[in-house]
């Protein structure tokens, strides 16, 4: 979580009462969903809005990000939607970092709807034109500066999640059958090729695998959309994790292997 003035997080969670939500206490309660589905809610060319971007990130902290953008003359219309795939307490730390990161000195947000997921927040004395809530596993930031109440699609996009709530979030997840690696044991200079296998029952076109690794260890020198080529820039374990993300259903899964590099001989 970024880091924020302490006394100012505990005057905002004191006041929207985030202590006294009731979050579900199992973590893998959570929304498994096609969020192709959310499309029917957005913004459309026959009401002026022109679409600017569509885009899904992978995250630290087992999350995926999907992020839709219009624009309408001067004004914009931002969708966000944070899926964690290691339950409901990452998305509770991410709605807060994401509120609190302000150089104001006081918070400005309040209390929104009590129909919107378990939490939500609006800025205050408006129409609902910028709302953040959470349920369950997902976080979501809503931003409309037209003008125009968002409360129609919010009211959408949380019917839309309460209809794909899941008791077993994990049995969702995309799985990694192993991680290879060329060969375990090299040299400073040498090369090292990780490859990831994800398990062959999945949709491959909608699979994004990523493979993450300090740059000061393992130097990058050539990639493909299941493996990365590395070369030893210096003697010590260097570990090498492999992300495999579904990006329709914006649920991940992580791996991890370990490459032993020896001094030059």
């Amino acid at each position: 979580m970024s880091l924020v003035n302490p006394q100012k997080l505990k005057e905002f969670k004191d006041r929207i009462g985030f202590d006294q939500v009731v979050f579900s206490p199992n973590p893998d309660v959570g929304v498994v969903a096609d969020w192709d589905g959310v499309k029917e809610f957005l913004p459309t060319p026959e009401a002026g809005w022109e679409p600017l971007s569509e885009d899904v990130y992978t995250l630290p902290g087992d999350l995926v990000m999907r992020k839709w953008s219009f624009r309408r003359g001067k004004a914009t219309f931002i969708l966000k939607v944070h899926v964690f795939s290691n339950g409901t307490a990452a998305a509770r730390e991410r709605f807060l970092s994401g509120v609190t990161t302000t150089s104001m000195s006081r918070v400005p947000y309040v209390r929104g709807p009590a129909w919107l997921g378990q939490l939500s927040v609006q800025m205050p004395d408006t129409p609902l034109q910028t709302v953040f809530w959470i349920f369950h596993n997902v976080y979501v930031e809503l931003r409309d500066t037209s003008g125009t109440s968002v409360e129609p699609i919010a009211r959408s996009l949380q019917g839309f999640m309460e209809r794909h709530v899941s008791q077993h979030v994990t049995q969702s997840l995309p799985r990694i059958d192993k991680v290879t690696v060329s060969k375990s044991q090299l040299q400073v200079g040498e090369e090292v090729e990780v490859q990831v296998h994800p398990k062959q029952s999945q949709a491959s076109q909608q699979l994004r695998i990523e493979i993450q690794s300090n740059p000061e260890e393992l130097d990058l020198t050539k990639q493909s959309s299941t493996s990365s080529t590395y070369q030893a820039l210096r003697p010590g374990k260097s570990t090498v994790e492999a992300w495999l993300s579904d990006t329709k259903f914006l649920l991940m899964s992580r791996a991890q292997v370990q490459v032993d590099v020896q001094p030059k001989k």
